[in-house]
């Protein structure tokens, strides 16, 4: 059993993972700060579970691009639970979740987060992520055919695009596992926007 946490982004989410399969997910949309929230919620899925912090074999974490105040909470919370219950700790990228959610599409996935000071971070499948400015991604990509855009904060009108409204938990809790990304609880750190 896995639980695994996301907290890039104004879309919170913690999900428990057992056997391949999601026994619970919960989401929310701009909680109250993420420090006040994320505790009580895994406590509350375990109770509602009627499991114990001890069953878990790993804590899967989303590593970054994403919010200061979010990936550090996450992160710690992750990292504590994985060290003191001696347990794996794996994680994921965003911008890699992203494009891995849409992987099924025949053409290009795109994935594209808006980072600050008119900037973007972009992946194209499995390509390295692409820092530039959002000028020059929207003069590169609006009309690109057979492709797909999946955007965070840009709010974009574009025929070929769709906005990411969820957490990326549940995908990347599976990416994770899937190509074992494991990390030392003291090593990994966060991936910020600037």
């Amino acid at each position: 059993m896995f639980l695994s946490i996301d907290t890039f982004s104004d879309n919170f989410g913690v999900a428990i993972i057992k056997d391949n399969k999601v026994l619970v997910i919960r989401e929310y949309l701009k909680p109250k700060p993420f420090s006040e929230v994320l505790m009580p919620e895994i406590q509350d899925i375990f109770n509602k579970l009627k499991i114990e912090p001890s069953q878990l074999k790993g804590v899967i974490v989303n590593q970054g691009l994403g919010s200061n105040t979010g990936l550090r909470v996450g992160l710690i919370t992750a990292k504590t639970l994985a060290y003191s219950l001696n347990i794996n700790l794996y994680y994921f990228r965003t911008l890699d979740v992203m494009v891995y959610k849409y992987r099924h599409f025949c053409g290009d996935v795109i994935a594209v987060l808006n980072i600050g000071k008119s900037n973007v971070a972009y992946k194209i499948n499995e390509n390295e992520p692409v820092i530039t400015s959002f000028e020059e991604f929207k003069n590169q990509f609006e009309k690109k055919e057979n492709s797909l855009i999946i955007e965070k904060n840009l709010n974009l009108d574009w025929n070929n695009c769709i906005s990411l409204k969820t957490s990326l938990c549940v995908d990347g809790g599976f990416y994770a596992l899937e190509r074992d990304l494991k990390a030392d609880p003291f090593l990994l750190e966060p991936i910020y926007h600037e």
